[in-house]
């Protein structure tokens, strides 16, 4: 069966998931080499730095999508680096909360500026105003139905 015979809804998914490959592969390596972090790293130092209050390990796998031991690598790797710092949660001691350090702010400011231009060159460069809002506003739907707790 060739791809022409493919519904449009399912060759918009196949290209907005090889688009989210290629660019995460470009992100990836662009943050380990301008910064020393991984995308992982960088989406849980943005959570942990941007939530009103502590975030227990919990909350920052679900806002990361991540498996509890993925979250636990991921805050292993920025702990050992002195970006994150872990404490009991005052309202709970068997539960763990963590914040980010004052190097995680520095580390997380440098990735904004790699994301930054690693975006414009891969993706606003050929996506104009218009077409960002309507990607944006589809992916915000079909994430809101797939995972309740997103944006």
């Amino acid at each position: 069966m060739g791809q022409d015979t493919y519904p449009e809804w399912r060759r918009a998914a196949t290209h907005t998931l090889h688009t989210a490959f290629l660019l995460k592969a470009i992100l990836e390596e662009r943050l380990q080499a301008g910064a020393g972090i991984l995308l992982a790293d960088n989406e849980a130092l943005l959570n942990i730095a941007h939530a009103e209050a502590p975030l227990r390990m919990s909350d920052i796998a679900d806002r990361l999508v991540l498996s509890r031991g993925g979250t636990t690598k991921v805050i292993d790797r920025l702990e050992e680096m002195g970006l994150v710092e872990r404490h009991p949660d005052e309202d709970d001691r068997r539960a763990t909360v963590v914040e980010i350090t004052e190097a995680g702010l520095r580390v997380m400011a440098r990735a904004r500026e790699i994301v930054d231009a690693a975006l414009a060159e891969t993706w606003a460069a050929h996506v104009d105003h218009t077409e960002a809002g309507v990607i944006t506003e589809v992916m915000d739907r079909v994430m809101r139905a797939n995972h309740p707790g997103s944006r």
